[in-house]
């Protein structure tokens, strides 16, 4: 099984990253198997996005920043991936607009047959939450099923691995559920 942490914000080796690489070990050790890989897509080092129109872009959105055959498309990695770990810090107030933009283009019930983990920062709790189920509502647009979303404030980020760890404690039951459930039943 492969699982995929995506991470939505705009600065490469984020503490982000850090939280959901930690939340993607965690689970890896609960679920009791070497077969699963943890990958990383890290949007502020594989995409590249065109505003408006760029003469040398035939397109607006997200593209990937390499050439095609330097490695994989993340798009057909994220859509893969069979358990997705999205991160994100809270931008005014939601998830960050390169998230945002990378996640259009999919079209509806694209990530049908994903379960997927929304992971927030922000410096509040109310925001932390607002954009954990802002991000779960979208997953759940594209067909992935969400299990519980995990905030955490920026405060607390020191104690990230500990916060996985506690996480993936108390949700490992409900992920093995979803990801052994036939496809487009609810765990």
């Amino acid at each position: 099984m492969t699982i995929v942490v995506l991470v939505g914000n705009p600065r490469a080796g984020s503490r982000t990253r850090k939280l959901a690489e930690a939340v993607g070990s965690a689970i890896q050790d609960r679920l009791d198997s070497r077969d699963h890989e943890v990958g990383v897509l890290d949007l502020a080092e594989i995409v590249r996005v065109h505003f408006g129109s760029d003469p040398a872009c035939d397109t607006s959105g997200p593209t990937p920043a390499h050439d095609a055959d330097e490695g994989r498309d993340p798009f057909t990695t994220v859509r893969e991936a069979r358990l997705l770990i999205v991160a994100t810090p809270a931008y005014k107030g939601t998830f960050t607009g390169l998230l945002k933009v990378f996640l259009d283009r999919f079209g509806h019930q694209q990530l049908a047959g994903v379960t997927a983990v929304p992971v927030a920062v922000a410096g509040s709790a109310t925001h932390a939450d607002a954009t954990a189920t802002a991000l779960r509502d979208v997953l759940r647009e594209l067909g992935a099923e969400v299990v519980a979303p995990l905030s955490v404030l920026e405060a607390d980020l020191g104690d990230g691995p500990r916060i996985a760890e506690r996480w993936a404690d108390d949700h490992t039951a409900t992920l093995v559920r979803s990801l052994t459930a036939p496809h487009g039943e609810p765990a």
